[in-house]
């Protein structure tokens, strides 16, 4: 294999994995050394990650730039270091009867521009280290607030301690900050229970690959990680220019 490889993979991350892990994966079935990918998703997370290899790694900002699409349970009336179901428990309260009228009414409040606190467990810096390395030496830093924006967040289930929203976002919002922030709105706590990100821009779930499918096969062209811009027709001397 080796080094004259340049594409993309959509890897559909398996629960467990850092995305990391996918890097690290493929770098080791394809025999390759440059590998990047184009947004982290956390461990516990599953779906769509995005893998530039060889040349394709110059146009992964581009792909991290594009819309995402998320499904998120969201568990009612606990707390968690982490903000999800797989942190160290640090408050409980009571859930309040929540009707579904009610829930999409707070919901809406969410979308367009907002501002949001990353966790504490987040790839965010500070001081040259991510949250999360300080995190896991017991340091929990509140990170400073950060505007995103979001496109619509649609109401898929409602159950007694929780529910399940699509959220269509811009790069860098927390999916564990929206969901702390709407229980805190719904006057309890919550952590995010399950999450699979659905899409990057074009590249969708239904499409990604699992990591140990043949992954040569599924190599997308270098062009296919900007399908998203727009199309110049230059005249043939302009080329010649170009």
């Amino acid at each position: 294999m080796g080094e004259k490889i340049n594409g993309f993979l959509n890897i559909k991350k398996p629960k467990g994995w850092t995305t990391y892990d996918c890097v690290r994966h493929v770098k080791k079935i394809l025999e390759v050394q440059k590998v990047g990918h184009a947004g982290n998703l956390d461990p516990h997370a599953t779906g769509v990650v995005v893998i530039g290899i060889g040349k394709a790694t110059k146009l992964l900002p581009y792909v991290m730039d594009m819309e995402k699409v998320y499904i998120a349970d969201v568990r009612l009336g606990l707390l968690t270091d982490t903000w999800d179901i797989t942190g160290e428990v640090i408050q409980k309260k009571p859930v309040p009867e929540i009707k579904k009228e009610e829930l999409e009414k707070v919901i809406k409040e969410f979308e367009g521009e907002i501002e949001q606190t990353p966790p504490p467990y987040s790839a965010v810096r500070k001081g040259g280290k991510r949250l999360y390395e300080l995190a896991r030496q017991g340091i929990l830093v509140t990170a400073k607030t950060k505007k995103v924006f979001i496109k619509s967040i649609n109401l898929l289930d409602v159950r007694k301690n929780g529910f399940t929203i699509r959220v269509t976002c811009s790069k860098g919002t927390y999916i564990r900050a929206l969901a702390k922030d709407i229980s805190e709105r719904l006057g309890t706590v919550g952590v995010i229970e399950n999450l699979l990100r659905e899409r990057v821009g074009h590249f969708y779930i239904k499409e990604a690959i699992d990591p140990n499918e043949d992954l040569s096969k599924n190599i997308k062209a270098l062009d296919y990680g900007v399908l998203h811009f727009g199309e110049v027709t230059l005249k043939k001397e302009a080329i010649e220019h170009f």
